[in-house]
């Protein structure tokens, strides 16, 4: 199996695993439009309310290199 560059990547491929060079960690398993699990907090007071969000996992942008995932399990 050969890693292939961010730059062969296109949307139609769904997820992936990605790796950085050398493997210093487990690969991200996703795309990079993965956005993550968004989080609003909104805080009240007698004048105004302030919502504020913030996007939590989701791709970390920093892998260089992906590979197919494995194929599934015929059998449980």
């Amino acid at each position: 199996m050969t890693a292939r560059p961010l730059s062969e990547y296109h949307e139609e491929m769904g997820p992936v695993l990605w790796w950085t060079f050398p493997i210093t960690e487990p690969p991200y398993v996703g795309s990079p439009l993965d956005a993550g699990t968004p989080v609003e907090i909104t805080i009240r007071d007698s004048v105004r309310n302030y919502t504020y969000t913030q996007h939590f996992g989701g791709w970390p942008g920093y892998h260089t290199h992906w590979t197919p995932l494995p194929p599934a399990p015929d059998e449980v």
